[in-house]
């Protein structure tokens, strides 16, 4: 009879335990990253503010380095623009549940990004 009643509690211990994680995560948070280069004397800082946007997260790009010159026209930074708001945020199309998930795409586009800006070459899937 005891083990029916202990059933439910751990029941609800785990299911507290799974949301415990969301419940910690913040709701927006600013991310600065230095992205990979071997010209370090020059700027690769990048700013970005991440916002939970719906169940997930949105990376809103808020400052790059110069493209030093670099011809755009046949790259494709990755990037949305927000019709509201007219902010530029990262092209993604999965959902980011966490902010570790959100940290870890802002780090990804700013090398693939600043690889750009260093050499010239796109990463790939990052050429129209």
């Amino acid at each position: 009879m005891i083990f029916l009643l202990i059933i439910p509690i751990i029941v609800i211990a785990i299911s507290v335990a799974v949301m415990i994680p969301r419940w910690r995560d913040p709701s927006e948070f600013n991310y600065n990253y230095y992205a990979v280069t071997n010209a370090a004397a020059l700027d690769h800082q990048y700013k970005f503010f991440v916002k939970k946007v719906g169940n997930g997260y949105r990376c809103y790009i808020r400052r790059t380095p110069s493209y030093r010159g670099r011809d755009t026209s046949n790259y494709l930074p990755h990037y949305w623009v927000e019709n509201k708001t007219d902010k530029h945020y990262i092209c993604w199309t999965g959902e980011i549940k966490y902010p570790e998930q959100a940290k870890t795409l802002c780090r990804n586009w700013a090398d693939a990004t600043q690889k750009f800006i260093d050499t010239g070459v796109p990463a790939p899937g990052f050429k129209r």
